[in-house]
């Protein structure tokens, strides 16, 4: 890591308190380079300037480090699964659930969670965390564009949401009965505890731990797969898979999705 960038990522760290050293150098470099070009520098250097002499831009560059790109129900495999088979499963054994979103950008995947909850009548809770403020006020808001909604069923999107017409663009609201089911707060995976060892039913961690560092992504699947209780379960991203160690204690729900029991073993599919 060259000089500067790293000098840039100290400055992020004493303003934010967020330490992107453990990320992988060559996404964080990349990304500190778009922001660059938004505000017009040049040079790692020159950008060092401007972050030394704005108190804002360290905000922002946290915000386009840590990029959200997310929609409802995105990779249909994964919720189909949830809905369909998860849910009920975790259900019938006992209530009220509780589930932990963890990396959840603007709020897209913890709604989606709280939605099925609502849709099957499930008792039960979201907690949803992320490292950044403002990815977690957005959420908080519970506004989203219709690109947001590409992948969610209409079905599920006329339950979970409700259009709002300004005379602009077309908005839609989270509605209070699937907002009342989350619960959001700020969170870093990488030095954090996890919010409790065995107490979820479902942990989801999606397109997060691929920009991690190899030794780092380790660390913390096996912080995800602790807080999930035996038999939970535990949701990855479509290019996420766990460590051979890991493997042993996760047996995949099927092979379109990511979605793993834990503490089943000697079987290559979870779950009746």
């Amino acid at each position: 890591m060259s000089p500067e960038l790293d000098a840039i990522l100290g400055l992020v760290r004493q303003r934010t308190g967020v330490d992107f050293s453990r990320y992988r150098e060559a996404t964080v470099e990349r990304r500190v380079a778009n922001r660059m070009i938004s505000v017009g520098a040049r040079s790692f250097g020159s950008y060092l300037v401007k972050l030394e002499a704005d108190q804002d831009e360290a905000r922002h560059l946290l915000s386009r480090i840590s990029i959200k790109v997310s929609r409802f129900y995105r990779h249909t495999p994964t919720f189909e699964a949830v809905r369909q088979r998860v849910l009920p499963l975790l259900a019938a054994r006992r209530k009220p659930l509780r589930i932990w979103s963890a990396g959840c950008g603007c709020g897209e995947e913890p709604y989606t969670l709280a939605l099925l909850l609502e849709e099957a009548n499930v008792p039960g809770t979201v907690l949803a965390t992320d490292i950044d403020p403002q990815a977690l006020e957005a959420a908080q808001r519970g506004l989203y564009t219709a690109d947001a909604l590409a992948e969610l069923p209409a079905a599920l999107a006329e339950r979970a949401l409700l259009e709002l017409d300004d005379g602009k663009r077309p908005m839609f609201a989270v509605r209070d009965e699937v907002r009342a089911r989350v619960r959001f707060m700020r969170h870093d995976l990488l030095f954090a505890s996890a919010p409790g060892d065995g107490m979820f039913d479902l942990v989801s961690c999606r397109n997060v731990l691929i920009y991690l560092q190899r030794d780092v992504r380790e660390e913390v699947f096996g912080a995800l797969r602790r807080a999930v209780r035996p038999g939970g379960f535990l949701c990855l991203g479509e290019a996420e898979w766990p460590s051979t160690p890991l493997d042993r204690q996760l047996t995949a729900l099927s092979r379109q999705s990511r979605v793993f029991q834990v503490g089943l073993e000697g079987s290559n599919e979870a779950g009746p």
